[in-house]
């Protein structure tokens, strides 16, 4: 049954899969196959690096407790990036609800589906490079169980952890933004101060090896790697493996109820329509039709963690990019990173533009204004506040960097890179419409299309590099094509608005039907 289940989900997704869509999942598994390289690499160096002697001799500084902290740094890197790349999204919920009509035990399906989701290769590729680096080091052969069980129990934690942290965000999404701000700026503060006199503070504060190591175990990844390598009696890892035993099978059962819960009381679609003062704002700066549109996405749970992510990459990636010696690294990711800022909050409102309130959309259709003015209206408030805040930034970069590049230069680059994803955002919200739903604890449903998503990531880098490089003397001719193709790009858009309703006719009015008859 459950080789029917996989055998269900891919050939749905193979049903759905277009051309280009091809392309992006070959990229993607080309990403995977570098992560997984690097990742297993990165273990197997780091662990094994301190046996060959040609190294030894090359590096005197290298002892034992060195290697070791060495170890645990990178085992706390690990723990840091399987947390965040963790894949919590079964497969296709909606869809494989309905096998439940066609007699699917509910209780066989929600055990396969939380299987599935251990099996995302993001996640394998995780839980097998920490097999792989504690086995390494492993003492004894009776510390084998007790490895295979903390790493299946560090899986479930941290799947159960991010699970919480959605709904955690959604309630209390304010002390959560404040707080990250706090902690991250404080962060940056620190290193600043501690680079200024970074002699002076290593001499008086930083504790000498042997003792961070023993801070260090105390850390996730400290602990990982203590059951591999640590000293203890056959009765201690029988109760270690016992205990660890036990809070698997009690986290995979909540997982279970949970999931079963979801299959049997879906989340409905929640009407959000409520008069506050942001409904009212939205309504008369905006429009009634992009004032509502936007009230969907701001009060979205899902939206509130993609506007915190916004503002925590910049806020932690571009101070450490301004102290880089390598101008030419500083010149291309610094303005690329902040082109990227609107670019990701225009992605929030445009890429999936007819997903929230869908099936109104068939009473606008019979209002007594054209329909070709609604989407107008939609379309032109959409922009307003990716745009002005766009601008907000290219004046901060204009008088705070003036090293990236002139005035002039700035604007177009910027205003080019706008443009161009703003007619992806076009594309993918006729193209990758999806009907937006509600986050709950066994699974999530991202507004926009992880297909989306990972096209935007690699044109914004890949666009990046072609508007930003610094190309000295040919520059200007640059800016003349740039300029150009902002020009051809306004004036089509402008002239051509009713592509908008046509598109919608076309691509999204049956999928519209569809969804309302569920």
């Amino acid at each position: 049954m459950f080789r029917k289940l996989i055998y269900l989900n891919w050939s749905a997704f193979l049903a759905r899969l277009t051309n280009f869509q091809a392309f992006l999942v070959i990229g993607y598994i080309i990403f995977l196959l570098i992560l997984f390289s690097n990742l297993l690499g990165s273990a197997l160096v780091i662990v094994l690096f301190d046996h060959n002697p040609a190294v030894i001799s090359q590096l005197p500084w290298l002892t034992s407790e060195i290697h070791q902290l060495i170890t645990l740094i990178f085992a706390n890197v690990l723990w840091i990036l399987h947390f965040s790349f963790t894949s919590t999204r079964l497969l296709n919920m909606p869809e494989n609800r309905k096998l439940l009509a066609f007699g699917y035990p509910v209780k066989k399906l929600s055990w396969h589906l939380n299987l599935m989701g251990f099996l995302h290769p993001l996640n394998l590729i995780y839980n097998f490079t920490w097999l792989v680096f504690l086995l390494i080091q492993i003492k004894h052969l009776m510390y084998v169980p007790v490895v295979l069980a903390v790493v299946l129990l560090n899986y479930a934690i941290i799947y159960s952890i991010k699970h919480r942290f959605l709904k955690v965000i959604e309630k209390r999404f304010k002390l959560i933004v404040f707080s990250a701000l706090f902690v991250i700026f404080g962060t940056i503060q620190a290193i600043a101060i501690i680079s200024r006199e970074f002699e002076y503070v290593v001499a008086q504060y930083l504790p000498g090896i042997t003792t961070l190591n023993s801070y260090l175990f105390y850390t996730p990844g400290g602990l990982l790697q203590y059951t591999a390598t640590g000293e203890y009696s056959l009765g201690v890892a029988s109760a270690i493996y016992g205990f660890t035993a036990l809070l698997i099978f009690l986290i995979f059962r909540d997982h279970f109820l949970k999931t079963r819960e979801g299959l049997l009381q879906p989340i409905q679609e929640r009407k959000i329509y409520k008069k506050n003062q942001l409904w009212h704002f939205l309504k008369k700066w905006l429009g009634l039709h992009a004032g509502k549109f936007y009230y969907y996405v701001l009060s979205h749970s899902y939206n509130r963690l993609q506007l915190l992510t916004i503002a925590l990459i910049p806020a932690v990636y571009i101070p450490l990019l301004l102290q880089l010696n390598n101008n030419y690294y500083s010149a291309l990711l610094i303005p690329t990173m902040l082109a990227a800022i609107p670019v990701a909050l225009l992605a929030m409102g445009m890429a999936n533009m007819y997903g929230y309130e869908n099936k109104e959309f068939l009473l606008h259709r019979q209002f007594p204004s054209s329909f070709e003015r609604q989407l107008k209206e939609r379309f032109l408030g959409i922009i307003v506040v990716p745009l002005l805040i766009f601008y907000l930034i290219t004046t901060a970069e204009i008088l705070y960097l003036p090293q990236l590049g002139s005035v002039v230069g700035i604007y177009i680059a910027n205003t080019f890179f706008f443009a161009c994803f703003m007619l992806v955002f076009i594309w993918s919200s006729f193209y990758y419409y999806k009907k937006a739903d509600y986050t709950s604890f066994s699974f999530k449903h991202p507004i926009i299309s992880q297909k989306v998503t990972f096209m935007m990531v690699f044109l914004i880098f890949g666009l990046g590099y072609a508007v930003f490089a610094p190309i000295g003397n040919l520059q200007i001719y640059r800016l003349y094509v740039m300029g150009g193709l902002i020009l051809a790009i306004s004036v089509y858009l402008w002239r051509n608005m009713n592509v908008l309703v046509r598109a919608f006719d076309k691509h999204i009015l049956h999928q519209v039907w569809d969804d309302a008859g569920q």
